[in-house]
This record gives structure tokens, sequence and C-alpha cells, in this order.
């Protein structure tokens, strides 16, 4: 199993961001939020969807459970 700042990946994937932020205390972390390719308000809960470490940082990426396209 890949770990990532010492926790398992898959502890991280597809929980909520915040308990993800939870889980790395005292990382440096960064956040990319995934969107569609239009104008969309994210609806639910932002989740974790990938992670990598690079040096000391871990890099999340997370999106939403569903996105409500904007006219």
């Amino acid at each position: 199993m890949s770990r990532v700042a010492g926790v398992d990946q898959q502890e991280l994937l597809l929980v909520p961001y915040t308990r993800a932020f939870q889980q790395l205390k005292g990382r440096e972390i960064t956040l990319s939020v995934i969107t569609p390719p239009y104008p969309a308000l994210g609806r639910g809960t932002l989740r974790v969807v990938r992670v990598s470490e690079e040096g000391n940082v871990v890099h999340l990426e997370a999106t939403y459970d569903d996105f409500e396209r904007l006219t």
C-alpha cells in the first residue's frame, strides 16, 4: 500500500477534505479543486480524489459530489 506523509493513501481517498487535513496535521498541504469545464456551483461534500507527495508537500486534488451548471 502506498503511504503519503505517514498515512496510508487509501485512508485519504474519497474522504471529505477537512478530514484529510486533520489526518495530515502538521504537514504542508496544497489543495486543488477539480471543476467542470463550464461555470458551475459545487454541491455536496468536497472529497479528495487524488493524492501525491513532492518533497515535504502533500498535494490533494478534490471535487464535489455534484455540480450545478450556471447559466
